[in-house]
Parts: C-alpha cells; structure tokens; sequence
C-alpha cells in the first residue's frame, strides 16, 4: 500500500489546513440574472433554472458557516432548509477582511459556476456582499444513520447524521463514516480516530476530489464523541482491514532494527510464524527504542493507513515493551516475481536470482523483480549487473514505489 516516509512526514501533515481547490476566476460570456423578491433562488441555481455562468443577485439568505480554513469561501442557504438549499460563495483573493457572521441575512451578488462537480457563486470584490439583517440559521437536515442518502442533493447544505462509526482514517486526517460520506477538516481540526464513534454528527457537506465529505462547523456539530479502546489484534488483521484505529500488538516479532531520522524510529515487526499479510512497519515518534532482529515485543499504538501504508503510531514510551525474549523472523521464500506486492507489504521475504538493472540513486537501485533495492537500515553497495543468488529484507512503500530494505550484508547473498 503505497506512501511516503511516515518519519518525515506525519506531524507536518497534521498541520495542513483542509484544501478547497483553487482556481481561476472567469466571468466573461456571462448572463445577467437580477433578483428581488420574485427573483431567483438558491434552489434556482442548483436545479439548473438559473444556467450556469450566469451573473445572479441572491437576496435574503442565511450565512450558515464561517470562513473556511482556506478562508477564500463561506457557505449560505435559503431559510427554508432542505434539500438543494445550500450554496459555496468564493472568491479568488479571499474574505481575510470581510465582516460578516454565522446567521447574517446576507445580498450576494455573483457568477454561478461549476467547478468539478461542485455548483459555486463566484464573487469578485466585498462589494458584491451586502448584510441586510439577521435571520435564523436553518437547522442541519436529520438524514438518520445516513443509509441511502443521495448526497448530490445535499452538497453546500448543513446536515446530522446519527450513530456514526469512523471506519477508516487516511494520511490527511479525514475519516470515513459508517454512512459511506468523509469525515474532513475544512473548517476546523478534528480529533478522532478509527473505530471512535459520534452519537450525533453534524456539518456542511463539501464536494472535492470527486467524493462528499461531512465538515464540521464547530465543536457543537461534534456531538458526543466516544473515542475507541485500544483492543489486541494481529497485524494480519489490520492489514486485511479487518482492524484499524488502536490496537495491541502483542508478542510480536521485530524483522529489523531502527532507522533513526531526528529523534523518530521506524522499525518493523511480524506475527509470529509470518504468512500473508503478517508484517508492518512501526512508527515511533520522538522515542529512542533499542530493537534488534528477533526481538519479541508488544505494541500499543494507532493503527491506520499512511499513503496506503500500513503502519502502526506508538505515541510514547509506554505504548512499547520489550519481552527480553527473542525469536526467529520467518521469511516469505518467493522464486518469481508476484503479481502483485500489497500481500508482501511490511514482511520479512528472500527473493531468488536477484539481478541488478540501474546504477545506485540515493542508495537505490532497481532489479528485475520490479522493486527496488533500498538502503534504509544497510549501506549496500550493489551495483548495476550485479547478480545475487538470493537478497533478504522487509518489503517497505515510499515515494510511490516499492522497496524491499536489506538489514545487513548477510541479507545479500552472491
């Protein structure tokens, strides 16, 4: 499942703000559609009865969201609520100055737009904005557990969702719910985890990268949130998906050492036994762990996807115990290429008849078993048209390619 490195990485993304995407501001060709009070509507726009890239004037609407983490787009809605009520309001330069509030009756005047998939108002200047009064912000649509919903007709509107499970978490922080919608961040950071669950969710539904997503306003949309109990699972089990958010792994053996980078460790362990599916690396941030091949220990941490990389997070040094017993890692014996790297992802496995076809980049190089050879925990020296009867080492993902990582020169056999 492939990635970039997790030590590198992974506090820096948890900084970046949720990303509405840019792009170029085009109101040329345009329409003017002029509203009053039998003007047109939001449900106008949305439905198709205002064409796109028209120039539209929208009076009498509710500000239902502040600015979002962008701060280039606010969300309004008809006070009537429902369906298709819901429009984003953009504007290329931002609103870092505009005084305006969550349920401002709210003039707007702009050019209505699609933008992969997502209808927007497009504003040029504040002057296109005008506050007209205060109105009461429609209440979230009650769409229940969810099931079935149609989200297309929900997008730019404020919904709840009730009883919701998080079953998945991706590197950037966004979840997806047991309603089949994303969990994001485009307006606040969220705390959660996989497997935590929301009694009652809510938020505006934002439509990126061709799929929904639920965005919480604040923590009232948050509801009550009950974060998961860390439970004893089998890393086969998380990397078949059957397990996710925290888990102990229990007596498991470590494959490598530790790949130290600015106080950060990676290292990687097994099930006992090894078998499909049975490895994964271990992430540990800002603890200096002393782990050795062999090395039989239990983990309690996060487990999760990190670019499609399977790994787990131990926060600190208590979620890392050392048995002071050791092992044997088993290795996975392959004799041809598989068809496939996923199921070799994280595991301890000796290829045959290794040929070297690239001089070394960066300590790597490519063979002909299209992975790559990788000096994450060993300086090797291969070069190209170098053969090796057989070339040990954990199966690791970085960069969008795979590696598998040799652990000393005894892994590297002529």
């Amino acid at each position: 499942m492939p990635t970039t490195s997790p030590a590198l990485f992974l506090l820096f993304l948890a900084t970046l703000p949720a990303c509405i995407e840019s792009k170029p501001l085009d109101t040329t060709d345009t329409d003017d559609t002029t509203g009053g009070a039998d003007g047109p509507s939001v449900f106008d726009v949305n439905d198709g009865t205002v064409p796109l890239e028209s120039i539209v004037t929208l009076e009498g609407l509710v500000v239902t969201s502040p600015l979002n983490r962008d701060g280039d787009g606010f969300f309004v809605a008809d006070p009537a609520g429902g369906a298709n009520s819901g429009l984003y309001v953009w504007r290329q330069t931002g609103f870092a100055d505009l005084a305006i509030a969550v349920g401002d009756e709210v003039r707007v005047t702009g050019t209505t737009t699609e933008f992969f998939g997502w209808i927007e108002l497009v504003v040029d200047s504040f002057d296109d904005i005008s506050v007209t009064g205060e109105a009461t912000v429609p209440a979230p649509v009650a769409l229940g557990d969810g099931a079935g919903v149609d989200w297309e007709q929900y997008e730019s509107v404020a919904v709840q969702l009730d009883a919701q499970t998080v079953t998945s978490v991706d590197a950037f922080n966004t979840g997806t719910l047991s309603a089949g919608i994303k969990l994001d961040d485009g307006f606040q950071y969220l705390d959660f985890d996989c497997r935590g669950q929301f009694a009652t969710l809510s938020g505006i539904v934002f439509y990126q990268y061709e799929a929904h997503s639920l965005n919480p306003r604040s923590e009232t949309d948050l509801g009550v949130y009950s974060a998961p109990v860390a439970e004893s699972a089998t890393v086969a089990q998380v990397q078949s998906g059957a397990m996710c958010g925290p888990v102990i792994f229990e007596d498991v053996v470590a494959t490598t050492g530790v790949a130290e980078d600015d106080g950060s460790a990676l290292f990687f362990v097994q099930d006992a036994g090894g078998g499909a599916n049975s490895g994964a690396g271990v992430f540990v941030k800002d603890v200096l762990v002393d782990v050795n091949p062999g090395d039989i220990v239990t983990l309690t941490g996060s487990a999760d996807e990190f670019f499609d990389f399977t790994q787990m997070y131990v926060a600190d040094a208590t979620g890392f115990e050392a048995s002071g017993e050791t092992g044997t890692p088993v290795a996975e014996s392959l004799s041809e290429m598989p068809a496939d790297w996923e199921p070799y992802e994280g595991m301890l496995v000796t290829l045959a008849d290794v040929l070297v076809t690239s001089d070394q980049t960066y300590g790597e190089v490519s063979t002909d078993w299209s992975i790559k050879m990788d000096d994450l925990y060993f300086d090797h020296t291969a070069a190209n048209g170098d053969r090796y009867a057989t070339v040990t080492g954990v199966v690791y993902y970085s960069y969008s390619e795979w590696k598998i990582e040799p652990r000393s020169e005894a892994d590297l056999v002529e």
